[in-house]
């Protein structure tokens, strides 16, 4: 009787534990949240680096990180290190797909940006999978950038603020 209770109390202990550290890596990636909304993106990346002390595959916290980081010109692999886990585990999250992409094509890996587009070649809608594509011609090869821009420029996606620097890149290559 005395074994059983024991192994009852060990039991009730260890769920315990397990729902207080996900209440914790919760509530910081949460207060971290907080601190990107009003602007202060050191101190959310702060509370997301917290929060992954926690659990290291949190995989909200890995995505929060690696989009934040992406926007410095100066963590660009630091930004690929967090979305590639956050996309092992979610393969069908569009905008880290697209983040992915654009990331491996400005730095210069284009078999992971290869990789990227097929798995959008199977999810994506028809326009977009046509401006990756094309995106991805005009910066990796050297000929037809005319025709790759005018295509671009073509695009419903084109007039989105998050694509027009892609079209700039087209442009400038």
């Amino acid at each position: 009787m005395v074994h059983r209770n024991s192994l009852f109390f060990l039991l009730i202990l260890s769920l315990l534990l397990v729902v207080n550290c996900g209440r914790k890596e919760r509530s910081l990636f949460e207060e971290g949240k907080k601190w990107e909304m009003v602007g202060e993106k050191t101190k959310a990346l702060y509370y997301y680096e917290l929060s992954l002390r926690e659990n290291p595959d949190y995989d909200p916290v890995l995505k929060r990180m690696g989009l934040l980081l992406a926007e410095s010109n100066q963590s660009i692999a630091t930004a690929i290190f967090y979305l590639e886990k956050y996309h092992k585990q979610k393969k069908d999250d569009t905008e880290v797909q697209r983040e992915l992409f654009r990331l491996y094509l400005t730095t210069g890996y284009e078999k992971e940006a290869l990789e990227i587009l097929e798995e959008i070649r199977f999810q994506g809608k028809k326009e977009t999978l046509e401006f990756f594509e094309t995106t991805y011609l005009c910066l990796t090869r050297g000929f037809k950038q005319k025709d790759y821009l005018l295509t671009l420029e073509k695009s419903p996606l084109s007039g989105d603020p998050y694509y027009a620097p892609w079209v700039r890149a087209c442009e400038t290559k």
